[in-house]
């Protein structure tokens, strides 16, 4: 029984590949976060962390496909604005007792004029229950680029570094490719999109929309194509506190939930 649900997760976990798909805003629009400018890059794009004015808290659960154990990922961290840049530091966590991946990282990224660049240290710990426990470190990059007041661009290269889960293995944490755009064409309405190459798989193209009501309530929705998936979500914003849950769902696996929060620190 316990090789059966390690091998479940090996499986799931490839054909959906270990991504910190972590907040709400970016994960009710397929997650699409390559070109985000807030917290949450912290998990995504590390280069729009320096568009971050206020150090913040974030926190994230997610339930993926309604097993009861094993399929479960939760993340935290902390942005911290400083005079020369702006830092984060976060922990993420997908598995159980059985099979695990956990992740512990730093990032840091500076602005210039309309340009932002970062990078992003990585410390990757894979378990299995009958085999032990693996560390290894990874690099990411990433860049955001503000083409207008309605228009950015964003691009991260993930594992720049081609790091092997051991040195025991040729097996390679995913190095991806992710280029997006973020529209904004009125102050309700955001659009967005993804284009995601890993070695060897499909390219995955991401889409997303959100609408905004009363300045305070998101409505989002979003697709996948490489292993198609439908996302949907609701936000609710406070002057500090920031509410998220986005809706997972795939035609085969069944759906997916996740919460999320933001919390601004007064300065």
């Amino acid at each position: 029984m316990k090789f059966f649900v390690v091998f479940k997760l090996l499986l799931l976990n490839s054909y959906l590949s270990f991504a910190q798909s972590l907040g709400g805003p970016a994960t009710g629009m397929g997650e699409a976060g390559v070109a985000q400018r807030d917290a949450w890059s912290a998990f995504y794009n590390v280069g729009g962390l320096a568009w971050v004015k206020q150090t913040t808290l974030v926190a994230g659960y997610e339930n993926r496909f309604g097993f009861s154990e094993g399929l479960h990922a939760a993340g935290v961290g902390f942005v911290k604005p400083m005079n020369f840049g702006v830092g984060s530091l976060s922990v993420y966590r997908f598995g159980d007792a059985l099979y695990s991946e956990d992740q512990i990282a730093l990032g840091f990224s500076h602005k210039v004029s309309q340009f932002s660049f970062g990078l992003r240290l990585n410390g990757y710990q894979y378990h299995i229950e009958t085999v032990g426990t693996r560390f290894t470190t990874a690099v990411d990059v990433g860049g955001i680029a503000k083409l207008s007041s309605e228009l950015t661009f964003g691009m991260q290269i993930t594992n720049l570094t081609q790091a092997k889960k051991s040195r025991y293995t040729e097996e390679k944490i995913p190095t991806l490719v992710q280029t997006g755009l973020n529209y904004r064409p009125t102050e309700t309405i955001r659009l967005v999109a993804e284009v995601e190459h890993q070695v060897q798989q499909k390219t995955n193209a991401k889409f997303g929309a959100e609408y905004t009501a009363m300045k305070k309530i998101n409505f989002r929705c979003g697709v996948q194509t490489a292993h198609f998936q439908q996302f949907f979500g609701l936000g609710l914003n406070h002057r500090l506190l920031q509410i998220d849950y986005a809706l997972r769902t795939h035609s085969e696996l069944g759906l997916s939930h996740q919460l999320s929060l933001a919390y601004k620190l007064e300065r």
